[in-house]
């Protein structure tokens, strides 16, 4: 980032009065920090490792969501670049036998209802 630092960066969003968003709009996504990324959330700012190419988003969505979602495959686009990446299932999910939905922590689908006996 050259020789500015992160906390200096920080620091002039705060100066301008912009670090918490303006009224109309505080919505903010959550904080996280990763080997590719960090999120500064109160700032709306991320800060990536990886270069923001569509590869580079691959990596670091795959990252964020790995051990959330069982992630088979991600396409990116940008203009006309287009990056794949396809992955080996990991994660066991109970879907509903219904309508193909995950069921929730109770075994229930948030879809239909289906109840997992």
């Amino acid at each position: 980032m050259g020789s500015m630092s992160i906390p200096a960066i920080l620091g002039v969003y705060e100066k301008q009065g912009i670090k918490d968003g303006a009224p109309n709009n505080v919505m903010k996504g959550p904080a996280f920090k990763t080997e590719l990324a960090t999120a500064y959330p109160d700032c709306r700012l991320v800060v990536t490792k990886e270069t923001m190419t569509v590869e580079g988003m691959i990596k670091i969505v795959y990252e964020l969501l790995k051990d959330k979602l069982n992630i088979v495959k991600l396409t990116f686009s940008s203009g006309v670049n287009l990056a794949s990446e396809e992955y080996e299932p990991h994660l066991e999910v109970d879907r509903c036998p219904l309508c193909g939905i995950a069921l929730n922590e109770d075994g229930v689908c948030p879809k239909c209802g289906y109840k997992k006996p």
